[in-house]
């Protein structure tokens, strides 16, 4: 097997030791420029490339951060999260180590001790829970953890959220101009900050206009698609349905969507919807959902620059950044219908 040529290889062809090369490659102003060039030549003609995690021993300073997240696939918001943090982390010289919880608390915690046991600078989490104390409890005080998305709050050292009661006023505030006057949230569980805050701020908003908030709760986060399609097939049978139905999430809202379509209810013309967070998938031609877009790529870059500055240890860190969300209007949103 061909090995993996490493500065004794380099030493051994220059004749020179391998502290000596080794001080060369980091440009060190003791060895000789003809040394210096003598040895640059000799790595680039054996394809010598230095090892991140030996440097990072030596030099007592990791170049790696690590990332959990509760789930990882194209039609979801962490995606978009963890692409600019790999971007970011590559620009500054940095990787990625990622683990996906599938939404296990189990899981979480075995990820957590991992990021631990492979020494990474600093910790980025999308946790599956809005009690975080096995996380805290895990990574101590050793460990800095910058947590993102909206099922933690600023009461965590560092933190990247999301306003989601500005989301409930957006959506009220557009479904009101249209007419609507009947209208609904539909959520999933289990309870956490990000759906209690989105419940909280339509209960507000709607009070704000004198109109009474419905508000559904059906199924789990691991299939929204489904517990959209159960709660809307409720209303159809109760006779009891909205003008207009907001979801806690895009995918939860494509589920309502395609219900609607096989009962024969147009979208927008008998109803109107919107979901959230903003999917890829919600924009195509077939679906063009009104929804709340998530700054993801945002919170992601901010993430990834305060986890760069915890190691690299500089003293000016923003530690807590709230971000909101805009409204896309696309074409399932309407003038209410007359019933």
């Amino acid at each position: 097997m061909h090995r993996r040529p490493t500065i004794k290889t380099i030493a051994q062809i220059a004749g020179v030791s391998h502290v000596a090369v080794s001080r060369a490659l980091r440009g060190c102003s003791d060895i000789s420029p003809e040394t210096t060039e003598r040895i640059v030549k000799i790595a680039l003609e054996i394809g010598y490339s230095p090892n991140a995690a030996a440097r990072s021993l030596s030099s007592k300073q990791t170049k790696a951060i690590g990332m959990i997240v509760p789930t990882l696939a194209e039609n979801t918001a962490y995606s978009s999260v963890f692409n600019q943090v790999s971007i970011v982390a590559a620009e500054h010289g940095y990787t990625v180590l990622l683990g996906s919880s599938h939404r296990s608390l189990e899981l979480e915690k075995k990820h957590c001790r991992m990021m631990c046991e492979n020494r990474v600078g600093a910790l980025i989490v999308a946790s599956s829970t809005s009690d975080v104390s096995h996380i805290r409890e895990i990574c101590g005080e050793h460990l800095p953890v910058i947590f993102v998305g909206g099922k933690t709050g600023f009461d965590e050292t560092y933190s990247m959220t999301c306003n989601y009661r500005h989301s409930a006023t957006l959506v009220v505030q557009h479904l009101y101009a249209l007419g609507h006057r009947d209208i609904a949230l539909f959520t999933y569980g289990p309870m956490n900050n990000t759906i209690k805050q989105k419940e909280e701020g339509f209960t507000y908003e709607m009070n704000q206009h004198s109109l009474l908030p419905r508000i559904y709760t059906a199924g789990h986060c691991d299939d929204t698609s489904a517990a959209g399609r159960d709660l809307v097939v409720q209303l159809i049978c109760e006779g009891n349905l909205p003008t207009a139905i907001w979801c806690a999430s895009d995918l939860m809202a494509i589920g309502v969507l395609s219900t609607l379509r096989e009962h024969g209810i147009r979208v927008p013309e008998d109803i109107s919807l919107i979901g959230h967070d903003d999917l890829y998938v919600s924009s195509l031609a077939s679906i063009e959902l009104t929804t709340l877009h998530l700054p993801m790529k945002e919170i992601g870059k901010s993430a990834t620059e305060i986890a760069i500055s915890l190691i690299e240890g500089e003293q000016s860190i923003i530690s807590h950044q709230s971000f909101s969300t805009h409204l896309v209007v696309r074409k399932t949103t309407g003038t209410a219908s007359i019933r």
